[in-house]
């Protein structure tokens, strides 16, 4: 059995999506782990806490952990972008189908974009404050699906 060739560097540079992607995924890893290690320590959000932005609020809210658990959603948030930084790296390693692998990663991205979808519903319309940290996450998620949509858009045609 041979072992396929590692890419070169103009095969990976060639793939700016799937670095954006991977730029993303880890950003978002930071993010979500800090928000993570806000929850389990008395460490201080670095975040305004008075008026319509207030990350205390959103953050100890009931609706920042898993239902029915004590898992704060930041957790599951972190694997998502796992996942989604593996998925970045397969595609620059070429590992399997270019088109299996976009467009997983698109049905991935679009998980990830519709729970953000209700995270922000919950925090305008339920808590009626805003999280900027939370803000940054979903921003990240929202920037992950429409790369993932273009890289399925630019796939060529089968005939």
């Amino acid at each position: 059995m041979t072992r396929a060739a590692a890419p070169s560097s103009s095969e990976v540079a060639a793939q700016p999506g799937a670095i954006a992607l991977l730029a993303f995924a880890i950003a978002g890893i930071l993010i979500a782990g800090y928000l993570t290690a806000v929850h389990y320590t008395p460490l201080p959000l670095v975040c305004s806490t008075t008026g319509l932005i207030d990350c205390a609020q959103v953050t100890s809210s009931a609706y920042s952990v898993v239902p029915g658990t004590t898992l704060p959603i930041t957790v599951p948030g972190m694997g998502w972008f796992a996942l989604s930084g593996a998925l970045a790296v397969a595609a620059l390693l070429r590992r399997g189908d270019a088109g299996t692998l976009r467009l997983t990663h698109l049905l991935w991205a679009t998980l990830g974009l519709l729970a953000a979808l209700y995270l922000v519903f919950v925090e305008i319309v339920r808590l009626h404050r805003i999280c900027l940290w939370c803000s940054a996450v979903h921003l990240l998620l929202l920037a992950s699906f429409l790369v993932a949509l273009s890289r399925v858009q630019a796939l060529p045609e089968e005939p």
